[in-house]
């Protein structure tokens, strides 16, 4: 009996340890993978180690020179991915890999040519990234970012920092190289602006078929032109939820007239959160005109976020700064003021904070942006971030559209009239868009008792418009309400006495 007694603490001490092995090698088994950061200065990693993966495909969709003799094939699309990634005994890729897989011919971005002297980019090359080559993939789903790249930064290189930092923070970006139309110069025009908005949709949709991605969040980030191209994205794309650009013209056109004269610019359809930073001295320029308007001060719905960056190197908002680059681009990056990494991090933690806001919904973060420029890091930059508040949009013009051909007017009409209520200086839906759907539900559709009431709802929204009550004059007496059908008529005539046709048709009538 004594000998049993004295056996119980051995037996509990020996299943604690048990159990203390069984933890702590569950631990070691699900713990986020360790990885080399060094290249990220003092930003602190997220909870995954992130992964890399370069995807070759093409766009069948479009065509590209395939080589000499004139021959055209599909449009190549190189997909670098950034993703949350499991734990994995492969060592991150070196600088000079990174490189290598960035750049078709596998020769050195221009800046890193001529912003670093040979002794400091061949040491700096064989440092690691954070970035392990196809890890697998972490457990879960994970929002979407699709970055836009900028002119003389084409490769996906130049924001490896930015896209490590954010897939270890748990998102998965996507991008491609920036390449022109119909070749490898880009133009700065709206038939190339479009083919890198077109090259970003196609990244957004091949990225969205993965696995460990959230197809129900989706943000953009665009630097120079790639900016530009982001916000038209922004615009045209609704399953984009916000929108951060660095550095690009889109406050006031560009001297191109971009974005403004590609046909897909609708500032009435940007209506998603927005952080814009550019360097502080533009900024401040068109602040000193007063006459002038910028999209910042035009924007209603969506929060926005003005942030002015304190520096007149363009190239201090890429990974470049990162890397001790100085007059890389001379005469187009400015001079480098104080320390560029400090910068740079500022930039991707307010990136996190953005989007984290937004697209996760995290009240900590959005708490942390109208905190910014009071914390010590934001403050040794000097950066400063203005904020204002927006509505919450509306129904959208192609939502009450589709609204109406599925459940009818008047299943729509009462959402219509609580934005009119809510929203007076808005335009719900265009009187010209309307009257276009009538038209296709009196002819074409097979449905002319709605069509009289899609007129019916076009004429309450504008009363002042001679065109609404012709067409619903024309609809009426389509269904046979002759009386109705002249009294629009004449309500037209009224408002518009050079419209002959409703004069005819008057005249036609009264005679019968």
């Amino acid at each position: 009996m004594r000998s049993q007694g004295s056996g119980k603490p051995v037996l509990a001490l020996i299943s604690s340890f048990i159990v203390l092995i069984i933890f702590f090698s569950g631990f070691f088994l699900y713990a986020p993978a360790a990885f080399s950061a060094d290249l990220w200065g003092s930003l602190k990693a997220g909870p995954y180690a992130p992964g890399f993966r370069l995807i070759k495909t093409e766009d069948p969709s479009r065509s590209y020179p395939a080589g000499g003799g004139g021959r055209i094939g599909p449009r190549p699309m190189w997909l670098y991915l950034w993703y949350p990634a499991q734990r994995s005994s492969r060592q991150p890729l070196d600088l000079a890999t990174y490189v290598r897989l960035a750049t078709e011919e596998g020769g050195l971005p221009v800046p890193l040519k001529k912003g670093l002297t040979e002794d400091r980019l061949k040491g700096l090359l064989t440092r690691q990234t954070a970035a392990i080559g196809e890890a697998e993939p972490a457990a879960g789903k994970f929002p979407l970012l699709v970055l836009g790249q900028g002119l003389y930064y084409e490769s996906p290189f130049s924001h490896f920092v930015l896209c490590e930092f954010l897939a270890s923070h748990g998102y998965v970006v996507a991008t491609c190289p920036l390449v022109g139309t119909l070749y490898r110069l880009v133009n700065i025009n709206p038939e190339d602006l479009e083919t890198e908005i077109r090259d970003m949709e196609f990244v957004l949709a091949k990225a969205r078929e993965l696995s460990f991605v959230d197809r129900q969040k989706t943000g953009v980030i665009g630097y120079d032109l790639g900016g530009i191209a982001g916000l038209v994205l922004s615009m045209r794309r609704p399953e984009v939820s916000a929108f951060f650009s660095m550095d690009c013209s889109i406050l006031t056109p560009h001297w191109s007239g971009l974005p403004n004269n590609h046909p897909s610019y609708r500032e009435d359809r940007f209506v998603i959160p927005w952080m814009y930073m550019s360097q502080a001295r533009f900024i401040e320029a068109l602040r000193q005109q007063a006459s002038s308007s910028t999209l910042w001060d035009r924007k209603t719905f969506g929060d926005s976020f003005l942030v002015p960056v304190p520096t007149s190197c363009h190239g201090q908002f890429s990974s470049y700064a990162m890397l001790g680059i100085k007059d890389a681009v001379p005469g187009y990056w400015g001079p480098i003021e104080g320390d560029p990494r400090l910068l740079h991090e500022a930039i991707c933690g307010l990136a996190l904070d953005f989007f984290d806001a937004y697209i996760r919904q995290d009240r900590s973060a959005l708490t942390r942006l109208h905190e910014a420029g009071q914390s010590s890091n934001l403050g040794a930059t000097g950066i400063k971030v203005n904020f204002k508040k927006g509505q919450a949009p509306p129904p959208s013009e192609a939502e009450i559209v589709r609204l109406i051909i599925e459940k009818g007017v008047r299943e729509v009409r009462p959402i219509v009239e609580r934005a009119r209520a809510a929203y007076p200086s808005h335009t719900v839906c265009g009187e010209g868009v309307l009257n276009w759907l009538g038209a296709h539900f009196l002819y074409w559709w097979g449905r002319e008792k709605e069509a009289v009431e899609v007129f019916e709802l076009n004429v309450s929204l504008y009363p002042k418009s001679a065109n609404a009550y012709d067409s619903l004059g024309e609809a009426y007496l389509a269904v046979g309400e002759t009386e109705k059908g002249i009294a629009n008529y004449r309500k037209s005539l009224e408002l518009n006495p050079q419209n002959r046709t409703a004069a005819e048709i008057i005249k036609k009538y009264e005679k019968k």
